[in-house]
């Protein structure tokens, strides 16, 4: 009878834990889709501000100097920027992305000797590297709860800063790329310095090469461009990682939901035998005892 009492027990605790899932999985879900409709116009947007740059540098006149965000340096140190979640149960997100920052960390520090910075965004990353030697920046750790608007003006503008004050030589951003809900990708992207042909977009031919004229200067225009466009690929990584949050929680709250419902059916079926042997035992003796009487 313990036995009994335990599975329904059991019963009840799964059937319990499997609504909490079942609300985890609705309220991901109900998130992501918002998230999308943010996402996807972002996307559009920052495509035309690339294309436009890039027409704007392919006609870039020469004389000019670079913009110095363009400017390669020398040996000064890695700044790492890497995006995890402040909560777990959304399945491998946060274990990929922290494996994919360990693994560039460890590439980088084998193929050369410059120092490695990291500035963790999320309370997982910030764990994560608390406990290795490197230098960590934990000013920005809890910046997913700030408007995607100002918590990418305040990263863009401290990495833009470092990287002017010579602080860093490079700055890579690594984050988990949503692709679709059922899809993510980790994704190691350089930031700083600004690289012209990785941020091509406009890739089919021009026939005709379009003359515009720049008011009051190109190069004006082109120094106004770049920090905006910085600004936004720091909000479409913040974006794009929460909406990946979102869809690996989805995902892992529906596999525990179903796996929920395979442990209930074998409970049910166990409980069930359980409580047939034990009446098919009690009838048994019922029969003995009344067999025993009938014979005295």
């Amino acid at each position: 009878m313990a036995h009994l009492k335990e599975v329904v027990d059991r019963i009840h605790l799964i059937a319990f834990t499997q609504q909490i899932t079942k609300a985890m999985k609705m309220v991901s879900a109900s998130k992501l889709h918002k998230i999308q409709q943010v996402l996807l116009p972002l996307k559009a947007y920052t495509s035309h501000h690339n294309t436009l740059l890039h027409a704007a540098l392919q006609n870039r006149d020469e004389t000019h100097p670079l913009h110095p965000l363009t400017q390669k340096k020398i040996g000064k140190g890695l700044l790492l920027v890497v995006v995890a979640s402040n909560r777990g149960l959304c399945g491998a997100f946060n274990k990929n992305v922290l494996k994919a920052a360990y693994a560039h960390i460890t590439k980088c520090q084998q193929e050369s000797s410059i120092p490695v910075a990291v500035l963790p965004i999320g309370k997982k990353a910030h764990q994560f590297f608390k406990k290795s030697n490197l230098p960590i920046i934990e000013d920005y750790v809890d910046l997913l709860a700030k408007p995607n608007d100002q918590a990418s003006g305040e990263l863009t503008a401290y990495c833009i800063e470092a990287f002017s004050q010579n602080s860093y030589s490079e700055v890579v951003l690594v984050y988990t790329a949503f692709k679709n809900s059922g899809k993510q990708e980790v994704t190691v992207l350089p930031f700083l310095p600004f690289l012209p042909d990785i941020e091509a977009t406009h890739k089919e031919p021009v026939l005709e090469p379009r003359q515009y004229i720049y008011e009051p200067s190109q190069a004006l225009f082109i120094a106004q461009l770049i920090p905006e466009l910085l600004k936004h690929k720091i909000m479409h990584m913040l974006i794009e990682s929460n909406a990946s949050e979102h869809a690996a929680r989805m995902v892992t709250m529906s596999q525990a939901t179903d796996n929920a419902d395979d442990l209930l059916k074998a409970l049910r079926i166990s409980y069930n035998r359980t409580r047939q042997a034990l009446i098919t035992n009690a009838l048994a003796e019922i029969t003995s005892g009344a067999e025993a009487l009938r014979e005295a």
